[in-house]
C-alpha cells in the first residue's frame, strides 16, 4: 500500500470539507425557507408540515454548525510532521480487517482519496480515535468499540 502526503490528505480533506459547506448551507437555506413559508402553514390540527419542516432546518443547522467549525479547524492544518498521533495526524493503521489509514480530526468527516489511497476521517471522540490519540509508531492499542474490543497496530504516525 503507497503512502499518501500528509500536506496531501489536508488538503484533500480541506477541499472536500468546503464543498460539503457549501452544499449543506443551500439545504439550510432551503430548509428554513420552507419552514417559514406561507404553504407551510398548517391546514388542519392534523397537519405537521410546517412543524417537520422546522425539526429539519434545526437538525441541519446544528450540522451546519459542527461542519463549519470542521472547515475551521481543517484550513488551520499545515502538514507538519508529529510523532505522537493527535489532531490531524495521519496513520496507518492494521486491524484484523487490514490495513488501512486515517487522520484524525475534532469531528466525523468524510474518507477522501489521495493518489489512488482512501483515507478514513476519524473523531478523537469515537473508540478508535480515542485509542490512538497519543500513539506512537509501533504501539499497539485497545479499541473498545460497539461490538466488542479488537486490537489495532500503529504502524505510521505522520
Amino acid at each position: 500500500m503507497s503512502e499518501p502526503g500528509k500536506r496531501a490528505v489536508h488538503d484533500a480533506l480541506r477541499s472536500r470539507l468546503e464543498q460539503e459547506l457549501k452544499v449543506l448551507e443551500a439545504m439550510v437555506a432551503s430548509a428554513r425557507d420552507e419552514a417559514t413559508s406561507a404553504e407551510s402553514r398548517p391546514e388542519n390540527k392534523y397537519d405537521t408540515r410546517a412543524l417537520e419542516a422546522s425539526y429539519l432546518a434545526a437538525g441541519q443547522g446544528e450540522r451546519l454548525g459542527t461542519l463549519r467549525q470542521l472547515v475551521a479547524w481543517a484550513r488551520g492544518l499545515d502538514g507538519s510532521a508529529q510523532e505522537r498521533a493527535g489532531l490531524g495526524a495521519l496513520l496507518q493503521i492494521e486491524t484484523e480487517a487490514g490495513e488501512r489509514w486515517v487522520v484524525l480530526a475534532p469531528a466525523g468527516a468524510p474518507t477522501v482519496s489521495v493518489g489512488g489511497v482512501e483515507v478514513a476521517t476519524v473523531s478523537t471522540r469515537s473508540p478508535l480515535g480515542r485509542a490512538l490519540v497519543g500513539a506512537v509508531e509501533e504501539d499497539g492499542v485497545e479499541v473498545e468499540g460497539p461490538r466488542g474490543s479488537y486490537e489495532a497496530e500503529v504502524l505510521v504516525v505522520r
